[in-house]
């Protein structure tokens, strides 16, 4: 029966990439015409860009929401127009005795999983020492107070567990504090991309490349990257496609937005929200298709200066007369 299952699922998924990947009016992007076409989509107040993203499906598949939809599960939905498909949901450990205490509004996307607030301004961390919530001890370890976002290290630890059975967690959030609900951070520097991909650490995956494949155990469960936010589809949404588009320009030397878009909207909602959240993705990857990594420590700040007032060999200009022309009027 399981290896029916899986079968079954194989197939529904060869037949979505089939129907996503035929008769396509948005094809993947070589990275060398990058920053040609995003200035000429950005033309006439996005004009282009606007078009491409009324394009996307709204799902490309006919999903169900069963389990989302029983009566008991609805007050564990914050939205109730954004609720997770039975084949991509997030199944919970049973509690014995209670119906459908396996149900979360939360879906698996790649090696992420994505899961709302119940409320908007739920705090589940301490600001400083610890609380305990229920049977469940947080800790905070360490913080790290910057501009656009703030660094917490949690330990997570079951209380009440005679068998010392249950090991302790240690938690790494990110918190965003510039980033806006329905929109794109407020610049591309408030998106710390390359320090937070540098610290996510992701599961053993036998098939990395497919579109969904949940965790085959706990272990991996305990290392993937769980987004939540105030519904789990628009900010979270495009830092997932930036994440996998960086994977193909690194590995293909393309991208294909529009494609991957289309795909995670078959595992849950609404992923990606807004045009400008769009565009925000193509801004992203170009920054980082020209410049790579550019965060530099305070300490280091001084002799990154002294190299940039150097001549160019073979030039009149030093480097950062180069830095500054290679900008691009995209960004």
């Amino acid at each position: 029966m399981v290896a029916l299952s899986s079968l079954l699922m194989i197939v529904f998924f060869i037949i979505v990439l089939y129907m996503l990947n035929t008769n396509r009016k948005y094809p993947p992007l070589p990275v060398e015409k990058l920053e040609e076409e995003i200035n000429r989509r950005m033309a006439d107040d996005n004009k282009l860009f606007r078009e491409e993203f009324n394009a996307l499906p709204a799902c490309p598949i006919q999903a169900t929401c069963e389990a989302a939809s029983k009566e008991e599960n609805k007050e564990k939905n914050r939205y109730v127009n954004i609720l997770p498909y039975d084949h991509s949901r997030v199944h919970l450990s049973s509690i014995e005795g209670v119906p459908d205490s396996d149900y979360i509004n939360a879906s698996f996307i790649n090696k992420f999983i994505f899961c709302p607030l119940q409320c908007k301004c739920a705090q589940y961390w301490p600001d400083q020492g610890c609380w305990t919530y229920g049977n469940i001890r947080v800790s905070v370890e360490d913080m790290t107070v910057l501009v656009d976002y703030t660094i917490r290290k949690f330990c997570i630890q079951q209380v009440g567990d005679v068998t010392n059975k249950k090991p302790q967690r240690l938690v790494t959030q990110f918190h965003f504090t510039s980033w806006p609900d329905f929109g794109p951070p407020q610049s591309l520097q408030a998106f710390p991309l390359h320090p937070l991909l540098e610290q996510i650490v992701y599961a053993d995956w036998d098939h990395p490349d497919e579109l969904f494949i949940p965790p085959k155990s706990y272990k991996d469960l305990q290392n993937m990257l769980c987004f939540l936010l105030s519904a789990g589809v628009g900010r979270t949404g495009t830092f997932i496609v930036i994440d996998a588009m960086l994977d193909m320009m690194n590995s293909e030397k393309k991208v294909d937005v529009y494609g991957f878009v289309s795909r995670i909207r078959a595992q849950r909602c609404q992923m990606v929200q807004t045009d400008m959240q769009y565009v925000f993705i193509y801004q992203a990857l170009l920054e980082h298709f020209l410049y790579g990594d550019t965060e530099l420590e305070v300490t280091s700040l001084e002799t990154h200066l002294q190299k940039l007032y150097n001549k160019i060999s073979g030039t009149n200009s030093n480097g950062l007369e180069e830095e500054f022309k290679v900008r691009p009027k995209a960004l």
